[in-house]
């Protein structure tokens, strides 16, 4: 049998006083309503001694807030996406704030749904990771004054603050590194996507050859966003047959599972083909063994703590007009794989 939980009219009933004087003395109302110091100390004492615990839920209603938000991201399992969620966890707890957090696998139904529980829940606010086809989701949101930080990636035609980076210029590093190699047959590989920080590094990788002069060497191939790794045992033959001399590649998990394709079909890096990642990562370690692999290394922190900064102001303040927009800026590390031998 579940033991009935002490509410302030049982205490009200102890000490023989209202429940308005109870809750006054519970909840530091006492010197706005003239409660005298003795009185608090005895309801406070058998408050204690009858177990009492706030009902959260009444107190969420009174203030209009949870202490709760809610992140939406690509995928947990992404070491890239764990890494911020880490981030926004530390800071959220230094805060005291609770973190729900949930992945959309990049699937908008999931995402969708993910939205309308947190919102069920009751959450303060959310940082969100979008996923194609969620801008009227978001736009939702937006309309109805909720909270929102979009991270990694963002809507141009939305008024939603965002923390995303300057993934242009995130590729363009990655063309001026080769091509300061000597390497002329660069190709980017990427996804078929409307997203807009893929986008935007595609864009860079084309401005940049160009830039070069290189506009007949431009090459861009595509795949689907799953069954990567078949994919790219079909499309990393072939590239090599097009006598690319090296590769870019707009994610980490691309990046992973190219290299494994290259090292089972017995290619070496850098000798056979140049390579740039995006994101470092233990797996290269692993994977790769018999070399280091340069990557565009992204601000992991900044777009956590950015992230909860720019959510907190706009919970405190209640504005969501006042939008903020954060640009990261990315970094190219060299290594092994994109030197010329």
């Amino acid at each position: 049998m579940v033991a009935k939980r002490t509410t302030i009219k049982d205490i009200a009933e102890a000490v023989g006083v209202s429940t308005a004087l109870v809750s006054f003395a519970l909840n530091d109302g006492n010197k706005k309503y003239r409660v005298s110091e003795e009185m608090v100390r005895k309801i406070r004492s058998v408050a204690r001694e009858m177990n009492y615990q706030p009902n959260s839920a009444a107190k969420s209603l009174r203030s209009g807030r949870t202490d709760t938000i809610g992140v939406i991201l690509s995928d947990i399992s992404n070491r890239f996406f764990a890494d911020i969620a880490r981030c926004i966890e530390d800071e959220a707890s230094e805060a005291g704030i609770t973190v729900m957090i949930g992945s959309t696998d990049e699937n908008p139904r999931k995402f969708e749904r993910l939205v309308d529980v947190f919102l069920n829940k009751g959450v303060d606010g959310f940082i969100i990771v979008p996923c194609e086809k969620s801008v009227h989701v978001i736009r939702r949101l937006v309309e109805a004054k909720v909270p929102v930080v979009l991270i990694d990636r963002t809507y141009a035609d939305l008024d939603v603050s965002s923390v995303t980076l300057n993934n242009r210029k995130a590729t363009m590093l990655a063309v001026d590194e080769l091509y300061g190699q000597g390497f002329r047959k660069i190709r980017f590989i990427t996804y078929h996507t409307t997203i807009s920080n893929i986008v935007d590094r595609e864009t860079g990788y084309v401005e940049s050859m160009r830039k070069y002069g290189l506009e007949d060497e431009i090459s861009v191939s595509k795949i689907k966003y799953e069954n990567i790794l078949e994919n790219m045992r079909k499309l990393i033959p072939q590239v090599l047959e097009d006598g690319v001399e090296a590769l870019i590649f707009s994610t980490n998990r691309l990046a992973i599972d190219s290299l494994v394709v290259l090292r089972e079909i017995g290619k070496k890096v850098p000798e056979d083909v140049a390579v740039i990642a995006f994101d470092g990562s233990e797996t290269f370690a692993f994977d790769l063994y018999y070399t280091t692999v340069s990557y565009i290394k992204q601000p992991i922190e900044k777009f956590g703590t950015e992230a909860f900064s720019v959510l907190s102001k706009l919970i405190k303040t209640g504005d969501t007009r006042d939008y903020k927009t954060v640009v990261l800026h990315p970094e190219l590390i060299a290594q092994e794989s994109s030197k010329k031998k």
